[in-house]
């Protein structure tokens, strides 16, 4: 970020001020604040698109959020107990049980017994997971997979640390916040 962008409270809920704000920012140069501005509108356009996914699935965003890791699990091959859901999900058991009964009513998944420690239960995908699901998913998935292609590799790399930075700080804000306060 610029000491410009610092001057104007880092401009983050703000367009950018200055003589030459209305330019675009081609023109006069992006800033950290651009780069926090295009990232915020992202971030609202994919919130969209889950709200909009969520009314098409008839479903919650929490059940959404569900179906998401789900859908991750399963393309790894691999099954997926109510523990790790609601470990996933930052949830408790019961309302890990809550969301797993909506979402196995709904056809999305089905519970079964673990092969080998059968009081464990499994969740696998139920008969609506393989279409209305993974189509309503496939459409988002295809617009990002393109615009990330576009990238040249030295763009890859810089978003990517970038984004890795975004992502460090916010974990040392909310572990500052989570600190008892030093007497």
């Amino acid at each position: 970020m610029k000491s410009s962008d610092a001057q104007q409270g880092a401009g983050y809920w703000y367009p950018p001020g200055g003589a030459d704000a209305s330019a675009p920012p081609a023109d006069r140069g992006a800033t950290g604040v651009d780069v926090l501005n295009a990232l915020r509108a992202y971030r609202t356009l994919e919130n969209d698109l889950r709200r909009r996914l969520s009314r098409q699935l008839s479903v919650n965003e929490t059940d959404l959020s569900a179906l998401r890791y789900l859908l991750s699990v399963w393309q790894r091959e691999e099954g997926a107990s109510p523990k790790e859901l609601a470990l996933a999900l930052g949830i408790s058991s019961a309302s890990t049980t809550l969301v797993i009964d909506r979402l196995e009513r709904a056809g999305f998944i089905r519970r079964r017994r673990h092969p080998v420690d059968r009081r464990a239960v499994i969740i696998e995908p139920g008969e609506k997971a393989t279409e209305e699901f993974r189509a309503a998913f496939d459409v988002e998935k295809r617009g990002v997979l393109v615009a990330a292609d576009r990238l040249t590799d030295a763009e890859t790399e810089t978003v990517t640390r970038f984004l890795r930075s975004m992502e460090q700080a916010l974990t040392d804000a909310v572990e500052q916040a989570d600190r008892p306060p030093e007497p």
